[in-house]
């Protein structure tokens, strides 16, 4: 998922835009969170296809 930060948060200076740290910070978190998401997916995958169980992701879960 792709989002554009907000047009108040871009500072244009000599002609480039500026990101404010804070969003930079935020879009970080957020992409840390959502890659021990999948990490944590992956593994429940790997524990349960062992034994022989396929893996639904729960709904409250994959809204995350």
């Amino acid at each position: 998922m792709i989002t554009c930060p907000h047009p108040a948060d871009v500072i244009t200076a000599d002609g480039m835009p500026l990101v404010r740290p804070y969003v930079v910070e935020w879009e970080r978190e957020r992409d840390e969170h959502d890659r021990r998401r999948l990490q944590r997916e992956r593994r429940r995958a790997a524990v349960l296809a062992t034994l022989g169980q396929d893996y639904v992701p729960v709904p409250w879960e994959a809204a995350a």
